[in-house]
């Protein structure tokens, strides 16, 4: 490679630099390698780059997507070639899943050494098919103006397809010829501004006859419930039907509407009722829902079972998603948008003759204030357990703060004791619901903001995801709780796995393990506490909690089998509910 195409090939990454950050880009996480050095020096030497270094490709990988989950803005990534670019794999399935912005640049072999039997290659192109909102391969060759052209092209488009229309990860395969460094005296920063293309931002409406269609369901349906799937924040307009008797509003905790007046929190120890009475007056007519998946499997089963007459889901790219199959239209539109223009609708519809409502929102209220005495009444008189610690750290959390929630069984306790009124965020993997990758999101999420986040997590998903501490950037303001009992509960606790034989459940699905926290706080200069009972969790929360000048892990320890049978306890105890 001649000097000349070798000075080309450098200024065309550092354009590929200043256009992340033309177009508001401002964080890369790098996983280091050789292939990819020509990447990272162009990215390390931008002034209004911040670029953190994190080894480990699949936590890389979480942490970006944590970052990009609070921030709503793209965050880069780059890694070497071959096994490196597959770590990225799983964070990419969840970013397509919550659809969170991630700009994914994999280095790679030119392409006539794929296939070849050279060190660090694989197939790399399309790699993260079919999670990835799109994929794009840059030139090799440089050396004609419209290559270059085209490398910028690609560089805005792959930013524009990471946002709009939905938010999700993209990838930027680059292939790249040695020499992979510069020479001294070499030119790596653009001669001039590269230019970048934008797409105008657009709002989308409903046309009026369409309202004219959707607003007679609505006033003519008894009973109508609006459902939160999982959200960034509540939809302005959602409160205007707070005062509705014939509306109910229920949401997963990673909804985030559990500030909203109105929202039924505690609404799914409700579901757990088995009386066939009680469940069909819970049934609505109109089912409305936004946002992405539901963690509650009993509100999934139920809605199932008690299908609406109609169902509309709001979604800004009109994607076809009928969780309750009972899907009837879906509204191509934000929920903001549609609550707000449906309050001013209803408002002026002049031929509207409203539903002469018999409580439905009074049905469901009374219900989950039994359900949720029943709940605490038991757990109050329980020997110490995970649900009963769980309840206690939620009390404990600062406000105003982030609450990241493990999966497994911390988000479904989570979901059935609820945070009332409470300035919390709250954020969970569940596009994929997998426990691979929950530390490492947390560390993310935490980076994003001076405010204390909480991740509250399960041994087995913290030990899994022990290498996102595997850095020099734990941030100060991280909290991990981690409830160790030692195995994967959850398999006691959900039907199906209890009726296997106690040395299958024990070795295949619980499997049992002596691990503590102890010495990977230690490892990770991380504060450590401990408790093993309620008094003693009581007492450390506060210290927990406290503003200190590096990050802290809790270790709450609790039996397994004393978790299982309070949790039965408190779904026996639900079970008997009626109006």
């Amino acid at each position: 490679m001649t000097d000349e195409l070798k000075q080309l090939k450098f200024e065309t990454l550092a354009n590929m630099a200043d256009i992340c950050v033309q177009k508001q880009i401002r964080d890369i996480i790098i996983s280091p390698g050789s292939r990819s050095a020509p990447l990272t020096v162009s990215f390390a030497r931008h002034p209004d780059l911040r670029c953190r270094v994190v080894m480990d490709e699949r936590a890389a990988g979480f942490i970006a997507l944590g970052l990009a989950q609070q921030s709503c803005v793209p965050v880069g990534l780059v890694c070497t070639s071959g096994t490196a670019a597959l770590n990225y794999g799983p964070a990419v399935a969840e970013a397509y899943y919550q659809r969170i912005p991630l700009l994914v640049f994999t280095a790679d072999r030119p392409p006539e050494w794929i296939d070849q039997q050279d060190g660090q290659t694989i197939r790399q192109e399309h790699i993260y098919a079919p999670h990835c909102r799109g994929s794009f391969n840059l030139p090799v060759d440089l050396s004609h103006p419209d290559a270059r052209w085209q490398v910028e092209r690609i560089i805005s488009e792959a930013i524009i397809l990471a946002t709009e229309p939905v938010p999700g990860p993209v990838q930027v395969n680059v292939p790249l010829r040695e020499p992979l460094y510069a020479t001294p005296g070499q030119v790596e920063q653009p001669r001039t501004k590269p230019k970048t293309i934008d797409v105008l931002p657009s709002e989308a409406a409903l046309s009026g006859a369409t309202w004219e269609k959707l607003l007679p369901v609505w006033s003519q349906s008894r009973k109508k419930l609006i459902v939160g799937g999982m959200y960034h924040a509540a939809p302005a307009g959602l409160t205007a039907w707070q005062n509705d008797p014939a509306v109910a509003i229920i949401g997963d905790l990673t909804a985030n509407i559990h500030q909203t007046a109105g929202q039924l929190a505690h609404w799914e120890t409700v579901l757990e009722s088995k009386s066939a009475t009680t469940r069909a007056a819970l049934a609505p007519d109109l089912l409305v829902t936004f946002g992405g998946p539901v963690v509650s499997k009993t509100l999934k089963l139920f809605l199932r079972k008690y299908k609406p007459a109609y169902h509309w889901h709001i979604d800004p790219a009109g994607q076809i998603i009928d969780t309750f199959q009972s899907l009837t239209q879906v509204v191509p539109l934000k929920a903001s948008s549609f609550f707000e223009t449906l309050a001013q609708a209803v408002d002026g519809h002049s031929g509207e003759v409203m539903a002469i409502s018999a409580g439905y929102f009074h049905t469901w209220r009374s219900l989950v204030e039994k359900g949720y005495q029943l709940q605490s009444s038991v757990l109050a008189d329980s020997p110490f357990n995970e649900f009963q610690a769980v309840a206690d750290c939620l009390q404990a959390l600062p406000e105003p703060s982030h609450l990241q929630l493990s999966n497994s069984m911390p988000v479904r306790y989570a979901n059935l004791l609820g945070l009332v009124g409470r300035d919390i965020r709250v954020n969970s993997n569940r596009g994929t619901s997998g426990i691979d990758g929950c530390l490492s999101t947390a560390v993310g999420a935490a980076w994003a903001t001076n405010r204390i986040t909480t991740l509250i997590t399960g041994d087995l998903a913290f030990f899994y995801d022990r290498n996102g501490l595997w850095h020099n950037h734990v941030p100060a303001n991280l909290r991990v709780i981690i409830l160790n009992n030692h195995g994967g509960g959850i398999f006691k606790l959900i039907d199906g796995p209890g009726n296997l034989s106690d040395p299958e459940l024990e070795n295949y699905f619980f499997t049992p393990h002596p691990l503590t926290a102890k010495n990977t706080a230690a490892d990770y200069n991380c504060d450590y506490f401990y408790g093993n009972d309620r008094s003693t969790l009581r007492q450390q929360l506060s210290a927990f909690f406290a503003p200190r000048s590096k990050p802290a892990i809790l270790e709450i320890d609790t039996d397994s089998a004393t978790n299982t049978a309070v949790y039965r306890q408190v779904k026996a105890a639900l079970a008997d509910l009626t109006l």
